[in-house]
């Protein structure tokens, strides 16, 4: 590794370093997923009301459900007690809906708190919802309270966080009881123009209470002044004797992971140095690699000469007359092509080499005779004529034109 790539690390390592420590000095964000979970101990978590809940109503009467409405009645067909549901959208569908209608009309409760509310179930019920806006004002902190004089308290309780207010627009009156009421905050603690906001209605033997105001089992809300009163005072409508079955299907936020990289990614500091680390990784690779990666120069072999050379030598003698040379050096090239394409000794040529000459050259006996009478002839003269070259040029041609 170069000196220079040496010096890139150690700068990509401190400045991950420090961007880390910058990080996890930083404080903590207060976090307001509206999760609705029962572990959770973020503002909209459930921690504190579930709490609460299995106090006064005892360990034994609050039981935690973790699966679907439909599968846990399929199963539990003679179960009894209040279903209850806190959440920031409660949408069961067609089938489940008819199960746990049937199940509370045998005298069983149907508690859900929620923003959004299954439209099929308030259908059902002859329910209109609406959310509540603010004309004159951009603030949508809601003010709530219930009906009940006794329950009510002296003043309306504030949620003093903007948040989406969803009421009951129309109601069936004959058969539908008007519980609590809501309002948005303006400026003052009192409900001038209430809105139905929790509502309690027959179906069969037992009863269905609805309530869109789920912020009120937050941790945030119940832990606030004596926002906790008004929590307490709305359970006053459920049995007492009856069982909780609290349902921790439909939440928002998971009781439980399954995913290997939650623990890493849930604690702030370690997602963060994670993500360092592979932003690092990612540098490393592109830079290394691409000093590593460069294309490499394609390098001309070099060419062989031989015959070029053979060539340009030959044109000179040829250009000189020098037949006499040019003869002589055939008959050794000759010679060397019968050692090494043949694979026939030439040392002594004698009657058996020329027959092994022409059985392995596809040549008659005659012909390859011939061949070397002439290259005797031409051996034997002082000087050779161009046109006797020619004739060697030939037989020379035609005997290997036979192999």
């Amino acid at each position: 590794m170069s000196k220079n790539a040496k010096i890139f690390i150690i700068l990509i390592v401190a400045v991950i370093g420090l961007l880390t420590y910058l990080e996890a000095s930083e404080p903590e964000p207060i976090n307001w997923f509206p999760s609705y979970a029962k572990s959770d101990k973020i503002p909209l978590g459930t921690y504190v009301s579930h709490k609460a809940i299995k106090k006064v109503f005892g360990d034994h009467n609050v039981k935690d459900i973790n699966t679907p409405p439909y599968e846990f009645l399929t199963d539990n067909d003679t179960v009894a007690g209040t279903y209850f549901f806190v959440n920031g959208t409660v949408n069961f569908g067609k089938d489940e809906l008819n199960k746990v209608l049937r199940w509370v009309e045998k005298g069983n409760t149907l508690f859900i708190s929620a923003k959004s509310i299954e439209s099929q179930l308030l259908d059902t019920l002859h329910l209109e919802s609406d959310n509540l806006l603010s004309l004159d004002d951009i603030s949508t902190k809601p003010i709530v309270e219930l009906t009940n004089s006794y329950l009510k308290g002296n003043s309306p309780f504030l949620y003093d966080r903007d948040t989406s207010n969803p009421y009951f627009s129309a109601i069936d009156t004959i058969n539908t009881t008007a519980l609590g009421v809501m309002q948005l905050y303006n400026d003052t603690l009192k409900i001038k123009e209430p809105q139905v906001n929790y509502i309690k209605q027959a179906f069969g033997e037992g009863e269905i209470l609805l309530h869109t105001f789920p912020e009120a089992f937050g941790n945030y809300f119940m832990l606030k002044d004596q926002n906790f009163e008004y929590t307490q005072n709305l359970l006053s409508y459920i049995n007492p004797r009856q069982k909780i079955l609290w349902d921790n299907y439909y939440k928002a936020g998971k009781t439980f992971y399954t995913s290997p990289l939650f623990l890493l990614l849930s604690n702030r500091y370690l997602k963060w140095a994670y993500y360092f680390v592979l932003i690092g990784v990612l540098l490393f690779v592109f830079f290394e690699g691409k000093r590593k990666q460069r294309s490499i120069p394609i390098i001309t072999p070099l060419k062989n000469q031989t015959l070029a050379f053979t060539r340009t030598i030959s044109g000179m003698y040829f250009e000189k007359e020098k037949h006499k040379e040019i003869a002589t050096k055939q008959n050794l090239l000759f010679l060397d092509y019968v050692r090494n394409t043949l694979r026939v000794p030439t040392d002594h040529l004698d009657e058996k080499t020329l027959i092994d000459i022409s059985a392995r050259s596809n040549n008659d006996l005659e012909t390859t005779k011939k061949l070397f009478r002439y290259f005797d002839e031409l051996h034997k003269k002082q000087k050779i004529e161009k046109e006797e070259l020619t004739r060697l040029y030939e037989l020379i041609t035609d005997f290997k034109s036979r192999v």
